[in-house]
């Protein structure tokens, strides 16, 4: 349990101090090509009730350890991220779909011991599901 919220606190961390650096990096290469630029959340989870779009609500669904996991030492976990946005003429999906990139991206740099392997199996309008592979 203990080895959890560190890994937790480690996609928290992330989420909150360093995602704003891949979005401006992201901005900066890209907004011309796009022709819009992503801005920076504020949390949902952080500030409950905020109404400062756009914001993010990261929620911890499940642990899971199939047999072969067990065999191999991991364990993983899912998250779901759900992404609420300010009304303009970029379609959700299209934002969404950004956003799981730069935080894929920033998730696959990070040296952090316990990350194995990211995956992102599912993917909405506004929500994404993020399944993390832990070595332990």
């Amino acid at each position: 349990m203990n080895d959890f919220k560190k890994m937790y606190d480690r996609l928290e961390e992330l989420m909150l101090n360093k995602l704003p650096e891949c979005i401006a990096k992201w901005n900066k290469e890209n907004a011309d090509f796009y022709r819009f630029e992503l801005k920076p959340f504020t949390n949902g989870c952080m500030d409950p009730g905020t109404n400062k779009v756009p914001y993010f609500v990261m929620t911890f669904k499940e642990a899971e350890q199939a047999k072969k996991d067990r065999i191999i030492n991991t364990i993983n976990y899912r998250f779901d991220f759900e992404f609420y946005y300010e009304k303009d003429n970029v379609t959700d999906f299209k934002k969404t779909l950004l956003y799981e990139h730069v935080i894929e991206e920033m998730l696959k740099e990070d040296n952090f011991e316990y990350w194995q392997n990211i995956e992102i199996p599912k993917l909405t309008a506004k929500k994404f599901e993020l399944l993390v592979h832990v070595e332990w």
